[in-house]
């Protein structure tokens, strides 16, 4: 998972076709629940598909990120697809629920 800053956020968003931002601070003991099931209980097939990174909330001009896409709560998980957001998913979720959401954020939408 890849460790993000307010400089480096857009380039990394942009350039992947599906990412899953992991928004967390230190305070807040359900984030490391929430790391846990993005790096060992997420099915390969999606890890191999998602581009993984995480955002502190408190750090630098990251609080700027949060505003804009009006971020309220932590842990919440920002999914991109092709550099839009696609969905905020806020709050502790069971392994099988984030899953779903994945697979939404990855499966191709018809015409």
């Amino acid at each position: 998972m890849t460790d993000l800053t307010a400089p480096s956020f857009a380039d990394f968003v942009s350039t992947k076709k599906f990412t899953v931002i992991h928004f967390w601070a230190i305070w807040n003991g359900y984030d490391v629940t929430m790391k846990d099931i993005l790096e060992r209980q997420i099915p390969a097939e999606l890890r191999d598909l998602i581009a993984l990174a995480r955002l502190d909330v408190d750090r630098g001009e990251n609080p700027r990120i949060c505003r804009q896409i009006k971020l309220r709560n932590v842990p919440s998980l920002a999914l991109y697809r092709d550099g839009e957001l696609f969905e905020i998913v806020t709050g502790l979720r069971e392994p099988h629920e984030i899953t779903e959401h994945l697979r939404k954020l990855v499966c191709q939408i018809p015409n």
